[in-house]
């Protein structure tokens, strides 16, 4: 796992949900789906795969032997062990794409009200140009 992947990952989810909540991110109902869709398949195996590495943080009985104890620690140190390890940073990436999700809901409200005003706005130019 690379912390600066997952960080990047974090980040961009950030950033994307600030863009949206600033109204500078808009998405119509199928860009939304893919997305939607992309990050839904993503999370929804997120926790299926968390329980299975949560297992690796546990450091395995290999033996008596210091060497032994050492090793199985170092193991279980890459797992869970520092904010470099495996679990850090998948709950890192984790949080970005929740970001990117919640983004794309707020993308999609953007468009729909901008939609929305674009048509009452023609709509009056139409009945303007109607009664010359």
């Amino acid at each position: 796992m690379d912390s600066k992947a997952a960080q990047q990952v974090s980040t961009g989810g950030s950033n994307l949900k600030s863009l949206a909540e600033n109204g500078q991110f808009a998405v119509n109902e199928a860009g939304f789906q893919a997305y939607i869709k992309a990050c839904d398949f993503f999370i929804d195996g997120y926790d299926k795969m968390l329980r299975e590495v949560e297992i690796l943080a546990d450091a395995a009985r290999m033996g008596g032997s210091r060497y032994a104890e050492k090793v199985a620690q170092f193991n279980a140190t890459t797992i869970n062990g520092d904010p470099e390890a495996l679990i850090p940073n998948l709950l890192l990436m984790k949080q970005g794409v929740e970001d990117a999700r919640e983004a794309m809901v707020i993308a999609r409200k953007n468009y729909r009200e901008t939609e929305n005003a674009h048509t009452v706005a023609f709509t009056e130019l139409n009945k303007n140009l109607q009664d010359q």
